[in-house]
């Protein structure tokens, strides 16, 4: 059902007052519109400030995170110790992001990368970005789509792949399956 824009902009705030953030494919997915038609949404809400619109997503404007808690550098959402993406630069800034799709978007971004690391999925212990073996395009969505999760070994990842499907892939191969992806749509 298509709603018009000012009927959406209410059901957008519905929306993220219950769920706290969305993604921008979320929200083209839940209302049956563009991308476009939802950018040009959020940046009306934005500019009357009802909301943050970050890279692929957007919170309301009053959420801020809980004590001890950070948002994506990405998308913004809350990032969970279970799927979390840590970009180290060599000026010694740090990003985190919520799940290693939006890590390996900030990390394909920037030149000046000293390190990275991700939480293993299975297991949730960090290991290095650069090591690690990701499934992409699995039938299990637990935070950002496309779908990108790390394992911190080849062999747990292919029994993961059993279950679920999806791609074994290489850091590299990730980043090209998240931007081939990014350009299809």
């Amino acid at each position: 059902m298509t709603y018009p824009s000012i009927d959406r902009e209410k059901k957008i705030l519905e929306l993220l007052q219950k769920q706290g953030s969305a993604s921008i494919q979320e929200l083209v997915d839940a209302f049956g519109v563009s991308n476009m038609t939802i950018h040009r949404d959020l940046n009306k809400m934005a500019e009357a400030g009802h909301i943050h619109k970050k890279h692929g997503g957007v919170t309301l404007a009053g959420n801020s995170p809980a004590a001890g808690e950070s948002l994506c550098s990405m998308c913004n959402k809350p990032v969970s110790a279970r799927t979390v993406f840590i970009v180290q630069f060599e000026n010694g800034e740090q990003k985190r992001a919520c799940c290693a799709h939006c890590g390996l978007m900030i990390q394909s971004q920037s030149k000046k990368v000293r390190q990275s690391l991700t939480a293993d999925y299975l297991h949730g212990h960090m290991v290095s970005a650069k090591q690690a073996v990701y499934i992409t395009g699995s039938e299990l969505n637990i935070c950002c789509v496309p779908s990108v999760l790390s394992f911190g070994s080849q062999q747990e990842a292919e029994k993961f792949q059993k279950g679920f499907g999806g791609t074994l892939a290489s850091m590299d191969e990730a980043i090209q399956y998240l931007h081939g992806m990014m350009h299809a749509h």
